[in-house]
């Protein structure tokens, strides 16, 4: 992303314009903005831990009942997928850093892509019932919200219609 003028930021073919007030209101690059001040949903760098950048969801002025809902059970989805990605990715890295250990202990100095196939292949088979078991859970927690998604656009068609 590239700083052109005035709070203007042009990526690749997009064009997003941010107030010059509301860069101010973060003092630095991770630091999340209050979801009370801000006018629509934040998305923040990705994390160092998970590589999945969090969401700030504002909390709209006249937000429903049911639409709160939505949005906190969007926030509880995210935390849910933010903890799982940096635990697998810690575990990743931790047995990495081993397989490099035990080949420099073994006299090896230079991994192949070959050698280094053989772990991923290893980890990711030790690892398949764990991530057979994560996507069965996306994808219940993602056809809840779904479905809270779909009662709030409904509630919102019917609110419009009584007007």
């Amino acid at each position: 992303m590239l700083l052109i003028r005035n709070g203007t930021f042009r990526s690749r073919n997009m064009l997003r314009l941010y107030s010059h007030k509301e860069m101010q209101k973060t003092q630095s690059y991770n630091e999340k903005p209050n979801p009370e001040l801000i006018k629509q949903d934040y998305i923040g760098p990705p994390d160092k831990d998970s590589n999945l950048r969090p969401y700030v969801r504002c909390i709209p002025d006249n937000e429903t009942a049911l639409a709160k809902m939505l949005r906190n059970k969007r926030v509880e989805v995210e935390a849910w997928n933010q903890d799982f990605w940096a635990k697998h990715n810690k575990r990743f890295y931790d047995e990495k850093e081993d397989f490099i250990k035990i080949h420099h202990q073994a006299g090896s100095t230079d991994i192949s892509a070959d050698e280094m196939s053989v772990f991923y292949k290893h980890f990711l088979d030790k690892n398949r019932k764990i991530h057979a078991l994560y996507n069965l859970s996306w994808y219940i927690k993602n056809f809840e919200l779904l479905i809270l998604a779909f009662r709030v656009a409904l509630q919102k068609l019917l609110k419009r219609r009584k007007l």
